[in-house]
């Protein structure tokens, strides 16, 4: 059938299992695929591919259509459900629109009809190694923006999140005519905490704190770290009259979160103040919020802490 011609020089090597009953067809597309300078394996039957896709993580499968025992369309469904990240090429010398579609729409990344020149199959591979390399561009760059925004300590958001949410929050909140509440959280007596038991001891303590208020909260509650020891939690479509119970059910967990942790003294374990803004009716505007919140925070403490105030409530 030829030799390959199209070079492709690429510093990353693929994975690519070709799968076909006829041999000749089969060690056709391994040279074209060994010239592009990829890793290739050769299955004549659709099981004996399934497992070897069960073994080993191909990253792209080149499948006929027509096979004994099971058709590529069944096999590329298999795939699919045993790794959606592989891409499948479907190739066919009973070429159809309706085959064709039924292999895009079960996911297939093309649909090659036989007979076909050494330039096409080898121009359909390059460009399907390089679909290949921008989904993993977008994750990895979707996994470095979520790593952004994520403390790496307690597992909840990150300061620059909360800037940004908040912003945001601010928005639609004024946009809907909804209101919502935020609530800045102090760990008491961390810094004694810390001294008594160690930092290892505060982290742990901290990391715990973040994955309560995370089970504690609803899913679309904006959980972050403020800084240090301080959490900040934006609830949205939250009425100022449900501060009080966010509050009690908040320091309820943390209650019993304290009874696993070392105490400080004989009567007094990890313990939190909390102080409570809500916009609009509190503030007109994010800093003001923040501030006003603070404001309460610093009541809770200076009344004793262990507690929560309500700016406008003390």
């Amino acid at each position: 059938m030829g030799i390959p011609v199209v070079e492709e020089n690429r510093k990353t090597v693929y994975s690519v299992l070709v799968v076909d009953d006829d041999p000749e067809v089969g060690q056709f597309m391994l040279g074209c695929v060994q010239h592009l300078g990829h890793d290739v394996d050769w299955s004549s039957h659709p099981y004996d591919a399934l497992e070897l896709i069960a073994r080993k993580k191909y990253d792209l499968v080149v499948t006929d259509l027509k096979m004994p025992d099971m058709d590529g369309l069944t096999l590329l469904k298999r795939i699919k459900n045993l790794n959606d990240d592989t891409e499948v090429i479907v190739i066919t010398g009973y070429g159809s629109v309706e085959n064709a579609l039924d292999c895009i729409n079960a996911g297939a990344v093309d649909y090659l009809i036989k007979p076909f020149s050494v330039e096409q199959i080898q121009v359909a591979l390059i460009k399907t190694i390089r679909h290949i390399e921008l989904k993993k561009l977008a994750k990895e760059r979707e996994h470095y923006l979520e790593m952004s925004y994520e403390d790496a300590l307690t597992g909840v958001y990150n300061r620059r999140f909360f800037d940004e949410s908040l912003k945001l929050e601010i928005i639609k909140s004024s946009r809907r005519q909804t209101p919502f509440c935020l609530l800045m959280i102090d760990v008491d007596h961390f810094k004694t905490f810390n001294d008594t038991f160690g930092h290892q001891m505060g982290d742990e303590a901290l990391s715990k704190l973040g994955a309560v208020f995370r089970s504690t909260c609803r899913g679309y509650d904006i959980v972050t770290r403020y800084g240090g020891e301080e959490f900040a939690i934006i609830f949205p479509e939250t009425a100022k009259e449900m501060a009080s119970t966010l509050c009690d059910r908040l320091m309820n967990e943390i209650e019993n979160l304290a009874k696993d942790l070392p105490k400080i003294s004989e009567t007094e374990g990890l313990a939190v103040s909390i102080g409570v803004a809500c916009f609009p009716h509190d503030a007109d505007g994010a800093r003001q919020l923040i501030e006003r919140a603070d404001i309460a925070l610093y009541e809770a403490k200076r009344t004793g802490r262990r507690k929560y105030k309500i700016y406008g409530m003390f």
